[in-house]
């Protein structure tokens, strides 16, 4: 009996070495086994985005040019002014106005004068200077009708990209204005090149009634361009044509202007859009419409709502960073610029939601890899890998849907490295990615 009781304890004893023996070594091999990143399969609600960058632009500006030549007298707006439409920006001095009057009638009278002399004597040298004279009008007329000529066609190649929706109007009324510019500059090398050669056409022939005739006419033409004068002399003053703020001011009080001198640009905040340009590759994916989600340095930790309002007709090609020629579609985003003065120039992300699903499964981006060319994860079942192959979806920097392959719940290694083999035992780390 006695042997029977001390077998039984030596049993026991033999079971319980045995059984701390092998907790010992599943220990070990627990200890031994490497850490990884995991996170569960959760369920909720996944964004697909297209990630640009793009600049704050304003859809309502306008450049301001002189339309005539003179001192600027007073300047009545600074960059950074609120101003409302038809407020006085600045005075151009009517001097030089009043000067060219004097000089055309002044013209007129040397005119008169010159032809009574010619009647009483016609000298070799007086012919002489008139066709030089007329050899000076004639190149300044060519240039100014070349010049007319290029503003025409460049102006009416806008016109037709702008009807196209592929120019902007206030890069349209720019080029109109340096048209008119131009046709005035030709109208006046036209008239002189006409008084000119009267005034040779006289030396040379002789004083006619007929030609007296002639030169009157000459007169009342140069009347007429004191009538364009005088007309100027009503545009001195310079007003702004929208309301908005002095983006740019380029003049100083008593400063020499010239027609076609950029003066003024004013822009109006409450039109801000955001430009970005989009590959061509990612272009069919964005529709007007789409939901933006804006941030950037400028907006400190905060993001506003966008919308796309406009996408380019046709592609461009762009330099990258990298050198690389890439072909680009312009893309406009529009929002609410009242609490946030988007300055233009200011760069911002403009991450563009082009799709969206709820109640979905979604694991980390990073656990998911391939095997022989199909999508996988790691699952970790009773600490030991178990690999997986997955049907995937909607995808962003972050998450990727998963349509098939693991269950809610399950727990997944995150960025997984080479050494991790199937059935391998792992020590794990929960982490938590919440952003989707």
């Amino acid at each position: 009996m006695l042997k029977r009781i001390l077998d039984k304890k030596s049993a026991m004893k033999w079971t319980a070495f045995l059984f701390a023996a092998a907790s010992a070594v599943m220990a070990f091999n627990l200890n031994s086994a490497p850490e990884v990143r995991v996170e569960t399969v959760k369920r909720g609600n996944i964004i697909e985005l297209v990630e640009l960058q793009g600049k704050v632009e304003l859809d309502t500006a306008e450049k301001i040019y002189a339309r005539i030549e003179g001192f600027v007298d007073g300047i009545n707006a600074y960059e950074g002014d609120e101003v409302e439409a038809g407020n006085k920006l600045l005075e151009i001095s009517s001097d030089n106005l009043r000067f060219a009057i004097s000089k055309a009638e002044a013209a007129q009278r040397a005119s008169k004068s010159q032809l009574q002399s010619l009647k009483s004597s016609i000298k070799p040298e007086h012919i002489m200077l008139a066709e030089a004279q007329l050899e000076q009008a004639k190149a300044a007329e060519d240039a100014a009708l070349k010049d007319l000529s290029n503003k025409r066609d460049n102006c009416e190649k806008l016109r037709l990209l702008h009807e196209k929706g592929a120019f902007p109007e206030k890069d349209l009324k720019d080029a109109e204005t340096m048209l008119t510019a131009a046709e005035s500059s030709f109208r006046n090398a036209f008239q002189a090149v006409k008084i000119t050669q009267y005034n040779l056409d006289i030396l040379e022939e002789g004083v006619s009634k007929d030609e007296i005739k002639v030169f009157e006419a000459n007169v009342t033409a140069a009347n007429v361009q004191v009538e364009e004068l005088l007309y100027d002399k009503g545009r001195t003053d310079v007003y702004s044509p929208i309301r908005g703020t002095v983006l740019e001011k380029n003049v100083e009080k008593g400063q020499i202007v010239m027609p076609g001198i950029l003066l003024y640009e004013i822009g109006n905040y409450d039109s801000a859009y955001i430009r970005a340009d989009v590959l061509v590759d990612d272009i069919a994916k964005i529709e007007k419409g789409q939901n933006v989600i804006i941030s950037g340095d400028v907006l400190n930790d905060e993001e506003i709502q966008g919308e796309v309002y406009y996408i380019a007709p046709k592609a461009e090609g762009r330099v990258s960073s990298l050198g690389i020629e890439q072909q680009r579609v312009e893309v406009r985003i529009k929002f609410d610029n009242a609490g946030s003065e988007l300055k233009p120039g200011y760069t911002l992300d403009a991450d563009i939601a082009v799709q969206e699903k709820s109640n979905t499964l979604y694991v980390p981006d990073k656990s998911v890899f391939k095997i022989d060319g199909k999508d996988s994860v790691f699952v970790v079942k009773n600490s030991r890998l178990e690999p997986r192959t997955i049907v995937s979806g909607l995808e962003n920097d972050d998450f990727i849907e998963v349509i098939s392959g693991v269950s809610e719940g399950e727990i997944v290694v995150v960025d997984p490295d080479s050494e991790l083999k199937p059935g391998k035992r792992v020590k794990f780390k929960k982490i938590n990615l919440d952003s989707r």
